[in-house]
């Protein structure tokens, strides 16, 4: 049988593919499993030879590919896939953001299994959102939900880190003891803040009350910024953070305070 985990959401495609790899580990038994990228023709030769030589441990075979698609011998590549598609003891997991050439239609059809994993939007991402922070212990509300969207879009990768970085910090011994479940309306003050003031209570909250790492805060800050002015100072910001002129909670206070100067000529 042949599995085709295609789309551009790659965190939950590649989530996908490692629970299919340890269920077929753990409900099998010993299994011989290879990852192949077919970016050289002896990449092709190697997993041809794997599938074709018998294992002196285990019948049963398990193979992950990486974008195959790019293999420009397309015949041949068919050719193998189809030969595996009725074969119960060799299982071949696609892993990949680009779409099959027409010739790879079959891939969509029984006995094979196809998923899509496109960019989530709308309910679906919320309820992707909801799932996840349940996962990792989180209780979010409707409105913390559209703060972390705004925040990172619907990059499912950035998602998770954020909602990482909220979990990590439950149960410490904080001063502010809802800067947990807080976070994402205190980094909206921070980033939107109306006045000075507003911008510097919520950066302390952040820093000082629920212990936030400085650069993560800097690099949310800079996500999207409002106008080629502004990314140009988070730019000049971040090199001068890198190069050791400045300090991420410097940098951090400059925004908050609405210093505009470049830290480059420091």
């Amino acid at each position: 049988m042949v599995i085709t985990l295609y789309g551009a959401d790659s965190y939950r495609r590649i989530k996908k593919l490692n629970e299919l790899v340890n269920s077929f580990i753990e409900k099998r038994g010993a299994v011989s499993h290879e990852r192949f990228s077919l970016e050289e023709e002896e990449d092709f030769d190697r997993l041809n030879s794997f599938i074709r030589t018998p294992s002196m441990f285990s019948p049963k075979k398990l193979v992950v590919l990486d974008d195959p698609f790019e293999y420009p011998k397309t015949k041949e590549l068919k050719d193998l896939l189809k030969t595996n598609t009725d074969e119960e003891n060799t299982n071949i997991i696609i892993n990949t953001e680009k779409k099959f050439k027409p010739a790879f239609k079959f891939l969509t059809e029984s006995p094979n299994k196809f998923e899509e994993y496109n960019p989530l939007k709308g309910r679906e991402l919320d309820k992707f959102i909801e799932t996840e922070a349940k996962l990792l212990g989180i209780s979010l509300k409707p409105n913390e939900i559209g703060l972390l969207k705004d925040l990172v879009g619907a990059d499912t990768w950035r998602i998770m880190t954020e909602l990482e970085r909220v979990s990590l910090t439950q149960g410490k011994d904080v001063e502010d003891k809802g800067a947990v479940i807080e976070y994402f309306p205190t980094f909206n003050s921070l980033k939107y803040g109306n006045t000075t003031r507003q911008k510097l209570v919520a950066l302390e909250q952040l820093l000082s009350g629920a212990r936030y790492d400085a650069e993560r805060i800097f690099n949310g800050l800079a996500f999207k910024p409002s106008n080629a002015l502004e990314a140009d100072m988070y730019a000049d910001y971040n090199a001068a953070a890198r190069a050791g002129r400045l300090e991420y909670d410097e940098a951090l206070v400059a925004v908050a305070l609405g210093l505009q100067f470049n830290p480059l000529d420091w």
